[in-house]
């Protein structure tokens, strides 16, 4: 019984990209990503090769969503040199929350700041489409004080076509700014609902 409740609205979601590198001769870049996620968790690994070298890339979350939204999240993303360990705790307003989180401040995981933080997230079902948007802010402060410095984001696009009522295929995009690195992914896949 537990199990099932765990397991219940688990997507399992898989998917393959090769491309040709940009600085030649090197062997061809891919990344097989492998993850399940709901609502209220989401686990991710990615192997990669990008210009010749191997990368993996994790990201676990959980989340409590209410009238407070609570999320613990541990990413370390070696492609991109980004690794941290955080807590978003932030009150929640409808569609926006606000609020606070803790990161640490380095790849040891032993230092952390404080600072706000806030997200705005809306999704729109449509017959046979999903589709999900979402911002997360972070003020992070720095001896600057510039807004355009201390600004870092998480940007999301999701949207899905059914299939059948148990399997999606998706586009998903992701532009982010954290830690002082600027990247973005884009790609297709398929989701399978347990």
């Amino acid at each position: 019984m537990i199990l099932d409740s765990l397991l219940a609205g688990t997507i399992l979601f898989t998917s393959f990209a090769m491309r040709t590198p940009n600085i030649q001769p090197n062997p061809d870049d891919y990344e097989f990503s492998l993850g399940f996620s709901n609502q209220f968790y989401h686990l991710n690994r990615q192997w990669e090769r990008e210009l010749g070298n191997n990368y993996i890339d994790d990201i676990l979350w959980f989340k409590y969503e209410s009238k407070f939204y609570l999320k613990p999240e541990y990413l370390d993303k070696q492609s991109k040199s980004v690794k941290y360990l955080k807590l978003d705790w932030r009150k929640t307003l409808k569609y926006v929350n606000f609020g606070f989180t803790t990161r640490s401040d380095d790849d040891d995981l032993k230092n952390y700041s404080t600072f706000f933080s806030g997200q705005v997230k809306r999704t729109a079902e449509i017959k046979k489409w999903v589709i999900l948007g979402s911002f997360d802010g972070y003020l992070v402060p720095n001896d600057n004080d510039n807004f355009e410095e201390i600004l870092e984001y998480e940007a999301v696009f999701d949207i899905k076509y059914k299939l059948t009522e148990n399997i999606l295929i998706y586009n998903l995009g992701k532009f982010n700014k954290l830690q002082g690195q600027r990247y973005y992914k884009a790609k297709i896949g398929l989701e399978f609902k347990l």
